[in-house]
């Protein structure tokens, strides 16, 4: 097969290795591709962006953008100032906690440092925004189904093509009852495994925590001094 795979090289395949009915079940494999794409891009987290929400004096309790499926990191940009910390995520309790501890209603308001999430659509805000700030959200999301015969995944090959033949042939594989469902299922989570590892190492070789630089040992005047290095 060739890379970039097209959704048609893709559906061809999970019919061939499947024997499925090339017209009769050809709308199942396709969704069962569909499926497995989803399926993967959010357990690899492959698809990021970010995006703004502006915050409204007096409300704590917003609703997400449609895409954002997790977030990643968010953080507030007071009017005319630079962006603040990154917001920490706790607990609804947490918040409301702090609220009721704290009395005036004042000591409630100010600049966004918190934030629960309700569900997977809302998320309420601490403190309450005294002021009309913008949040930048940084967060996964699920990239465009495939469905023209010519669509490209946008997930990287050659990863992509066995984690989404593999997975829609154990799907199908399970609609069929095939002894070779365990097969299949073995190979797609041996080929996630590997798009797993391709993206750590995409990251570079550094770490992701914060790098601290040493400097160099201190050599002593008196070259007598036992020091060691």
């Amino acid at each position: 097969m060739a890379f970039p795979s097209t959704f048609q090289d893709l559906w061809l395949e999970v019919i061939a290795k499947v024997r499925l009915d090339s017209t009769n079940d050809l709308q199942k494999a396709k969704d069962w591709i569909n499926q497995v794409y989803a399926d993967v891009a959010a357990e690899t987290e492959f698809e990021q962006d970010y995006a703004t929400m502006a915050l409204a004096i007096g409300s704590k309790v917003y609703t997400l953008d449609a895409a954002v499926l997790r977030i990643k990191q968010m953080y507030v940009t007071p009017a005319g100032q630079e962006q603040s910390r990154p917001l920490e995520p706790v607990s609804l309790e947490q918040i409301l906690e702090w609220s009721a501890s704290n009395g005036a209603t004042s000591a409630n308001t100010g600049g966004v440092t918190h934030y629960a999430l309700l569900g997977g659509r809302k998320i309420h805000v601490y403190p309450t925004p005294s002021a009309a700030d913008t949040v930048t959200i940084y967060y996964v999301k699920l990239p465009t189904a495939l469905s023209a015969a010519g669509d490209v995944p946008v997930l990287q090959e050659p990863y992509v093509t066995e984690c989404l033949v593999n997975g829609a042939s154990y799907k199908a594989a399970m609609f069929l009852k095939d002894p070779d469902a365990l097969t299949f299922r073995q190979a797609y989570e041996a080929s996630i495994r590997a798009l797993r590892g391709h993206l750590r190492r995409k990251q570079g070789a550094m770490t992701p925590q914060l790098r601290i630089v040493r400097g160099a040992p201190a050599i002593p005047h008196d070259p007598s001094t036992d020091v060691r290095f």
